[in-house]
């Protein structure tokens, strides 16, 4: 068993998830990661990006079968500072459709079809965050309904992905951050204080908020 004094832990790569609306800037701010940068795209989203240096792209077909094929060339050799995929919102719905597809229930995935794409999603995760460079998984964001034993209601904004992934998801994560317009300058910005409207984090340096370009 091996232990650890808390004083000599450092921090030498970083795991996060961002979220926002469409359009707010997820793939933008990807581009914008220092460092030569791998993003994995599930949603075409990329476009954005031409003729962005240090940026290297691999879009996935409907069937995703490069996915695996990537993780595994990445397990076996990473060159990049920091690898993404774009979206998880994307790749969870691209992964029902197929199994609809595949299936026999008249293109409409079954409930086991749920089960595997649960699983499947939180071992990706898992294999991402375990590879020698920061990971960063985008999702679209969502308003979800909280309803309290008291009764009170509130809509909190989270991840577009189902409750237990969201969850498992945010939970293997560094960073949780959420894009937002400040009103007074139109700035971008990413939200990283959790509150009861809004699922944030920044386990690393506390911070509530930071600009695009200091995420990192």
């Amino acid at each position: 068993m091996q232990i650890l004094k808390a004083l000599d832990l450092s921090t030498d790569k970083v795991t996060g998830l961002i979220y926002s609306i469409p359009g707010m800037g997820k793939t933008t701010l990807l581009g914008m990661l220092p460092g030569k940068t791998l993003i994995i795209d599930v949603d075409k989203g990329t476009s954005v990006l031409r003729g962005a240096e240090n940026v290297d792209i691999v879009r996935l077909s409907e069937d995703l079968h490069e996915l695996p094929e990537v993780l595994k060339e990445l397990q076996g050799k990473c060159e990049y500072a920091n690898v993404c995929l774009d979206s998880l919102s994307e790749l969870e719905r691209s992964m029902l459709a197929y199994y609809g597809r595949i299936g026999n229930n008249n293109g409409v995935p079954d409930m086991g079809s749920y089960l595997r794409v649960d699983y499947r999603i939180i071992d990706w995760c898992r294999q991402f965050r375990a590879l020698p460079c920061n990971i960063f998984f985008t999702a679209w964001e969502t308003q979800e309904e909280i309803i309290l034993t008291t009764g009170e209601k509130y809509s909190q904004a989270r991840p577009m992905l189902r409750n237990k992934n969201t969850d498992n998801v945010c939970g293997l994560c560094d960073l949780v951050g959420q894009i937002v317009m400040n009103p007074k300058d139109g700035e971008r910005y990413v939200r990283l204080e959790g509150t009861p409207n809004a699922i944030a984090k920044d386990r690393l340096q506390k911070r509530k908020y930071c600009k695009f370009d200091e995420l990192l």
